[in-house]
Order: C-alpha cells, then sequence, then structure tokens
C-alpha cells in the first residue's frame, strides 16, 4: 500500500509589498559595502537573506551575495585581465568550453563572473568583428595561431623591457658610486686668522683643516666637481616604452589583411 504524504511542501512566503518596494537596486554604494564587509567579517557567510537583514542593507540575498563573491571578498584581484591571464583563460576554454567555475579556480582572485565578462565583451567582440561564430573551427584556428603567439609576444616583451630597466638602475646606482668615491674632500669650516702683517696691510687671511689657505680671492678660484654624469644606459627604459606603445598600440584590433589566411 502507498501512502502518500498529504502535507504539501512549505513554499517560502514571498516578501511583504512594502518589503519590496523599500529594496534598493542599481549601484552599491560605500557605506553599503562596509555595512556588508563588517556584518559577514564578524559573523561569517550563511542566509543571505538574514545577512542583509541584520546588517541593515535594503537589498536582497542575492544581491548581497553576489556583492561578496565578485567584489568584497578579501582574496579578489581588481584590475584589468592581465595578458598571462588571458592566455590561461584562452586555452582552458579551449579544453572545457564555458566552465567558467572551474576555469576560475587556475586564476587566484578572479572571479567565474569576471572571467565570463571577460570572455564575451573580448573574445565573443572579436568574432562578432569578424562575423564568424565564437565555436566556430576558423575562429578557434584564428585564437590557437594569432591571438594567444601575439600575447606570448607581448608577454617576453615586458619581461625583457622590466629586465632592462632593472640593468639601467643598476648600472646608474654603481656609476654614482663610483664617482662619488673620487670626489675631491669637503673644504672645512674657514678660520680666521691675523698677523701683524696682514692686519697691518689689511688683508685677512683664511685657514681650513684641509690645508687649503690663502685670501679670498684664492678661495674663489676653487672648482668643485660636478656631479656625474647620467649613466649610457639611463634613456634605455624610454627607448622601450616608446617602442611597446607604438606596436603594442592596435594590439585589440586585428588587421584584417592578417586574417585573410584563414578565410582561403
Amino acid at each position: 500500500m502507498e501512502f502518500i504524504n498529504a502535507t504539501p511542501p512549505r513554499k517560502r512566503s514571498p516578501p511583504r509589498e512594502d518589503d519590496a518596494a523599500d529594496l534598493k537596486k542599481g549601484p552599491w554604494t560605500l557605506e553599503e559595502d562596509l555595512l556588508l564587509a563588517n556584518y559577514v567579517s564578524l559573523h561569517g557567510e550563511g542566509r543571505w537573506d538574514s545577512v542583509a537583514r541584520n546588517a541593515g542593507l535594503k537589498r536582497t540575498g542575492k544581491s548581497c551575495r553576489l556583492r561578496w563573491l565578485n567584489y568584497l571578498r578579501p582574496d579578489v584581484r581588481h584590475g584589468n585581465i592581465t595578458p598571462q591571464e588571458q592566455l590561461v583563460i584562452l586555452e582552458l576554454h579551449s579544453r572545457w568550453g564555458n566552465r567558467w567555475s572551474k576555469i576560475a579556480q587556475h586564476l587566484p582572485g578572479r572571479t567565474d563572473n569576471e572571467i565570463k565578462n571577460y570572455w564575451r565583451t573580448r573574445v565573443q567582440k572579436h568574432a562578432r568583428q569578424l562575423r564568424c561564430d565564437v565555436n566556430s573551427k576558423q575562429f578557434k584556428d584564428m585564437v590557437r595561431h594569432l591571438w594567444m603567439p601575439r600575447l606570448i609576444e607581448r608577454i617576453t616583451f615586458a619581461a625583457a623591457a622590466a629586465a632592462a630597466t632593472s640593468a639601467a638602475a643598476a648600472t646608474s646606482a654603481a656609476a654614482a658610486a663610483q664617482t662619488s668615491m673620487h670626489q675631491a674632500p669637503e673644504l672645512a669650516p674657514a678660520k680666521l686668522s691675523s698677523s701683524p702683517e696682514s692686519s697691518s696691510s689689511g688683508e685677512q687671511q683664511f685657514s681650513t683643516d684641509n690645508g687649503v689657505e690663502g685670501g679670498a680671492a684664492e678661495l674663489s678660484d676653487i672648482c668643485w666637481l660636478e656631479g656625474p654624469e647620467p649613466s649610457p644606459g639611463a634613456c634605455d627604459d624610454l627607448w622601450l616604452q616608446d617602442f611597446e606603445e607604438r606596436w603594442w598600440s592596435m594590439e585589440d584590433l586585428w588587421p584584417q589583411q592578417e586574417l585573410q589566411w584563414s578565410w582561403d
């Protein structure tokens, strides 16, 4: 004999109209971010509907959860997706497709939502500009044979520029230290001395602890060593920055002539 459960499953009661009308929508304010971050740091994550209510936020539980996971967590990285991260996204997407959470596990500090937004705003945008499907073989071949090699070139160039900058700074510091060792000793404070001969003539003699002595005219002829000359490699970084700016200024726009090979 089958027993039928006569008790229907409990359903969540819909929010009251007054409560729904009070809920805020749109961008979060700094005050709301502080309220949510302070509450979660003290009480931890939990039922987000309760978090919103207990933290004094007029937001839905879903809005609080997404705000915390995507923006306020301490381990979330902010800023643009780096070329290294772009390379990882393209490589892993070619293996796993739109499994954003799995891809995010290999990019510490990046959320699945952030990776998905990058794919939609950058990768799919290129596919639309080329009038092809993002999942087509032609576009995947372009990503594999054109886009990813270009990212590797950019990463390699940036590493070389950083190494050149570091070497130029080290050379400049070594030259400055070597020059300072060959500088003339500083003159000690002048001492005013007088002798019967000088006092009779009205001329005052000066002497220093370094053995330099003479009248005011003689002291004025002393030549001080100038500062160190600029290092020969001091401008290397400026050249590298200018070259990188000219070379990568059109990185996001693929010249159509470079892509003709894939459509033949």
